[in-house]
Formats: structure tokens, sequence, C-alpha cells
């Protein structure tokens, strides 16, 4: 259905709902930012395969401002607000845009990768205050990618071993999960087919 439901949580209690008909929208997935207060909302395909651009809305409103330019895929917030990461996996992008505190959204730079991802995890930057670095990982392959947000520097890390085949992971599309360890924390962790790797942040390698 091509609607937004808006609940409150402290009540559980239903607010409104928000039509995305207007834009033939049915939501797939959305990441909030505090900064403009806005969702990304990553619409599922139409019936001809085509993926549309993210929506955004206005949480105050909550109108529909717009498309989010031909930024396609799953989106991700940093969790200062500042980064909005964007997955496309059918066209193999990762794009990066940032949120100022003005909530002007800009792009920053485009990942071109064959990694399929899977899930993405940020990491705060131990080289850099104020500064988020994130970690993707893939649904078919070995490797993690490494992406500092305020550089543009990729990097690899690898031989993490297979995942779990997505058809042996029903419960969820995303068939290798990546989780930081907070905020404070330097470690991630994501599982293979038949063990559990640990990740160390700090130094960009397997733990």
């Amino acid at each position: 259905e091509p609607v937004l439901q808006k609940i409150d949580l402290e009540t559980m209690s239903y607010i409104k709902s928000i039509s995305l008909k207007d834009y033939n929208c049915i939501p797939q997935s959305l990441s909030y930012t505090h900064l403009g207060g806005y969702y990304f909302i990553c619409c599922k395909p139409d019936t001809t395969g085509a993926i549309p651009p993210q929506l955004i809305v206005d949480s105050v409103t909550d109108s529909v401002i717009g498309y989010n330019g031909d930024v396609t895929g799953t989106p991700y917030i940093s969790p200062d607000g500042h980064y909005l990461v964007s997955i496309d996996d059918v066209k193999g992008l990762m794009k990066v845009q940032y949120i100022t505190i003005r909530g002007e959204v800009q792009n920053a730079f485009d990942v071109h990768t064959n990694l399929h991802i899977s899930d993405v995890a940020f990491q705060p930057s131990f080289t850099e205050a104020h500064q988020y670095n994130i970690y993707a990982s893939s649904s078919t392959q070995t490797d993690v990618l490494f992406v500092e947000l305020s550089s543009g520097k990729v990097k690899m890390v690898k031989s993490l071993k297979e995942p779990v085949k997505r058809e042996e992971w029903p419960w969820n599309r995303k068939n290798r999960l990546i989780k930081d360890s907070g905020l404070f924390g330097q470690y991630l962790m994501t599982p293979s087919k038949e063990s559990l790797f640990i990740l160390d942040g700090r130094l960009n390698k397997l733990n």
C-alpha cells in the first residue's frame, strides 16, 4: 500500500497516515535524520521492475517534499544525522550525501561496487573527530567494504569466508548482517556460513 503509518510510541496510538499515492510509492525501507527532520524512503520496484528515486518526507508537516534527485536504493543514516548512504544493488552503486545542520542535502561521492552489499554499519572515526566510517558486508562474497565518509577513501577487508546463501536465510533479505559495538566501541561483528567474524574498527582489519 502506498502509505506511511505514523504511530506514537509513548502512547502506542495511531496518529495518521501519510499518503504516497501521488508518487506511486510502496515503501520498502526508510531512514530518518533529525537535521531537517527528513525521512528518506526507498520505494519498491514498479510493475515494470524499475526502481523509482527515493522520496523525502517532512516529519514536521507530514508532507512529501519530493524526490531525492535521482538517488535510488536502501537508505542508511549515520548516527550524527550528517551522512545519508544509499545502496542500490541493481546498479552496483553506493551514493553518499552530506546533510548540513540546516538540513540541506548535498551530493558527496559515489562508490561503484560489484559486492552486492547486504548490510551497512557506521563506525566513529578514530583519526578524525566527529566523523564516521562505514563497513558494508557482501551478500555473495567474502570481503567487507570500508569507506571513509569524510574523504571517500575505500579499502577492502578480505578473507571473511562465504556468507549464508540467500535461499537459506528466508527470514531477512540481508543474508549477511554487520553490527557495530555502539558509540564508543571499536569492534564490529558479521557472520559467515559456519563462523562469526570480529572486525577491529580502529585498525580496519580482521581481529
